[in-house]
């Protein structure tokens, strides 16, 4: 692939992904959904470009994200979690091959991504987490069980599509973009 096609499609993707970010002015369930879509989308570029190109689109949009979007914890959780982790986890995935010591990993990666994107939106955002602390952090364990599940999903997603686009995809769109 040429690198004005690379150019393009990275636009392509970078330009989707921010669509899809700014769609958490609709309703308040997708600060989590909107980024974890938007980050799905930089595997076709990983795919197609390399990591040189994906982190680039990624770059790309976590710095529009922050500055259009108007909820910025749906920000920090695509620049810290949700648009990162694709590039990462599939990193994880090729050089660690012990299974249960690359979960450990991936769960620990994103467990201290999710301590770092509540801590700036708390104390840099100023974003209401009072709640957490109502009935003795339960609320907390709640959240950081279920963000947990979230992204047990989401890794699993994560595989599952990279593998249909390589399989299904990649070959339609290399004739789009040769």
């Amino acid at each position: 692939m040429k690198d004005s096609s690379k150019s393009a499609l990275g636009g392509i993707i970078a330009a989707l992904s921010v669509s899809i970010m700014l769609l958490t002015y609709l309703s308040p369930f997708l600060v989590y959904a909107a980024p974890a879509i938007a980050g799905l989308l930089l595997l076709v570029i990983h795919h197609e470009a390399g990591y040189g190109w994906a982190f680039g689109a990624y770059a790309a949009v976590s710095i529009l994200s922050m500055i259009l979007i108007a909820d910025k914890e749906a920000a920090l959780y695509y620049i810290l979690l949700f648009g990162l982790y694709p590039l990462v986890g599939y990193f994880l995935d090729t050089k660690l091959r012990l299974k249960p010591v690359r979960i450990a990993l991936k769960l620990l990666v994103f467990n201290a991504s999710l301590a770092v994107t509540i801590l700036l939106a708390a104390f840099v955002f100023h974003i209401d987490y009072s709640e957490f602390t109502e009935k003795n952090g339960w609320i907390a364990v709640v959240f950081v069980v279920l963000m947990n599940v979230f992204f047990c999903i989401y890794d699993f997603l994560l595989r599952v599509l990279r593998s249909v686009y390589i399989n299904r995809l990649h070959k339609k769109l290399a004739k789009l973009f040769k």
